[in-house]
């Protein structure tokens, strides 16, 4: 297995990153058809089936973490929680721990982190660049939303939890949020 990854050239990402999401896709869309078939049956109604299906897929749109696979549609989908964390960063009361994973976001705001945790990771400036990661290798290095409240430096480089990275090498994203992963 590891061979077989290693000649597909796979990034040093956990392969759960590959199981999880479409394990938690199919959950839900089993949960939602079911729901609505079961709705549709107690009901005998379709217009009700309808409307409880369209609730569920708009859960299922909102819980759903794609940000690794499509970074900047989540930011613009979450942009309002995004630059909740900003302000917090900004304001002083995101990114003043020195704890290695960070400290827990406001509850409103976890499902931004796959650790529901907002890292320091770096610094330009006096200003702290605060980590959001989506995802957490083992035994290290991760991939997520770094921001940083200025332009960084070219040389700015981060820790992402045992790896070293450029954020100028990332993509951006806009407002000081980068995407970052190792090797950028």
């Amino acid at each position: 297995m590891v061979a077989r990854i290693e000649l597909a050239d796979v990034q040093n990402a956990s392969l759960l990153l590959f199981v999880i999401p479409p394990f938690e896709a199919a959950v839900w869309l089993i949960a939602v058809a079911l729901t609505v078939l079961l709705t549709y049956r107690l009901s005998k109604s379709r217009s009700a089936a309808l409307v409880v299906a369209t609730i569920l897929l708009v859960a299922f749109g909102w819980f759903t973490n794609w940000g690794p696979f499509q970074p900047a549609s989540y930011w613009i989908t979450h942009r309002w929680a995004f630059d909740a964390v900003a302000d917090g960063v900004r304001d002083g009361r995101i990114g003043a721990s020195r704890e290695y994973y960070g400290e827990l976001l406001p509850r409103h705001l976890r499902d931004l982190s796959t650790n529901g945790r907002a890292a320091v990771v770096g610094s330009q400036d006096d200003k702290p660049v605060v980590f959001l990661p989506q995802w957490l290798g083992i035994p290290d290095d991760a991939g997520g939303y770094v921001y940083l409240d200025a332009t960084p430096r070219s040389d700015l480089s981060v820790d992402l939890f045992g790896v070293p990275v450029r954020v100028s090498g990332g993509q951006e994203l806009g407002d000081g949020w980068w995407y970052v992963l190792p090797g950028d």
